[in-house]
């Protein structure tokens, strides 16, 4: 046992895209003595036969065939395709350990089974929440536990630039064109309940369109917010919306910076996401421009190592993302109704919200 333990995780990949390309492989390529990859997937087979070859791993041709190969000891799943999340399953069959970049608060029942799945089959589960681990945010942490004392109120909006395959990961694209509810909203509802410790005791939402639809077009929310208080009076008021580039033309240039303003009991801060954040205590103004190493995609896989070895680790499991979930089904059940939903709400027979367009 302790001599596997010394040995690298080897790893199949499913869903090769921007993910892929630009956070986790030059991450597991560093992580080379604790990680191995050994077998790709992807919807398109020439694309996994391409990155085998560059990575001198195996193409496989199928989910299960991948998953279920002797030398694949953890999966990764990386790219929404058109098996969903039918690889959880498989994997939780083989007992093989996932970790999942999907996007996972859009069908709450859905996910309640798989988390029954997940549990009884007793496997290691990761959702990427990689919010949780930019640069800006672990300094925050430091700050919050040290110097600021504990949040009372983040105030903070969020613009996407759109869906972009190959852009860097980051706060300001979507992994998969979805509703502004999954993405970000759902990512914000995990970060807000991360730096108060806790989960939100009641939300309210509300959705607008900025730019009318064509004719006859359904409309499409393109600015949504939140707000949530969280236990002993503390609250956070969150935007996020879709930048219309054609639309507005140079008018797009000067609006006021994206960013979040976090007021604690002993001081501020502001922080622009990934990687700057100034705060301010009884001493004054401290600005600072953090550095990118190690790499967002080093945290989430050195995460997810611990998780498989069973070391100490901070990794999110499918419970965070099951509460992430019922806290989206509440945003939408405010939305259409219009009102303040507390927590526990999905629990007392209420009916599903319409899905979002």
């Amino acid at each position: 046992m302790e001599e596997s333990k010394n040995l690298p995780l080897r790893i199949g990949v499913i869903g090769l895209g921007r993910l892929w390309e630009t956070r986790h492989k030059p991450s597991l390529a560093r992580f080379h003595d604790r990680f191995r990859v050994t077998a790709v997937y992807d919807q398109v087979y020439r694309r996994a036969e391409i990155e085998a070859a560059q990575l001198g791993c195996t193409p496989s041709a199928g989910l299960a065939e991948l998953i279920e190969r002797p030398d694949v000891d953890a999966v990764y799943l990386l790219s929404p395709q058109w098996f969903g999340l039918h690889p959880v399953h498989l994997a939780c069959a083989a007992s093989k350990p996932i970790y999942c970049a999907l996007p996972l608060s859009d069908d709450l029942a859905e996910l309640e089974l798989l988390v029954k799945r997940v549990e009884e089959s007793g496997v290691v589960f990761m959702p990427e929440f990689a919010r949780r681990c930019y640069p800006a945010t672990l300094r925050l942490k430091e700050l919050l536990a040290t110097t600021l004392g504990p949040s009372r109120l983040v105030i903070g909006h969020s613009r996407l630039f759109g869906f972009d395959r190959y852009a860097v990961p980051g706060p300001t694209t979507q992994v998969v064109p979805v509703p502004l509810t999954i993405d970000p909203g759902s990512y914000l509802l995990d970060w807000c309940s991360f730096l108060f410790q806790a989960p939100p005791e009641s939300i309210s939402s509300a959705r607008s369109v900025v730019l009318p639809p064509e004719q006859g077009a359904n409309a499409e929310a393109d600015f949504e917010s939140f707000t949530a208080e969280f236990p002993g009076g503390a609250a956070a008021q969150i935007s996020y919306n879709r930048y219309h580039r054609t639309a507005w033309g140079e008018a797009s240039r000067f609006l006021p910076p994206a960013g979040f303003q976090v007021f604690a009991e002993r001081g501020a801060a502001w922080l622009e996401m990934p990687d700057r954040i100034q705060w301010w205590d009884s001493t004054g103004t401290h600005e600072e421009r953090l550095p990118l190493e190690p790499t967002v995609g080093d945290v989430l896989n050195d995460q997810f190592h611990r998780l498989v070895r069973l070391e100490r680790s901070f990794a999110p499991t499918i419970r965070d993302a099951l509460a992430v979930a019922r806290l989206v089904h509440d945003l939408r059940r405010s939305q259409t109704e219009g009102i303040v939903v507390g927590r526990g709400s999905h629990e007392a027979g209420k009916s599903d919200p319409p899905p979002l367009k």
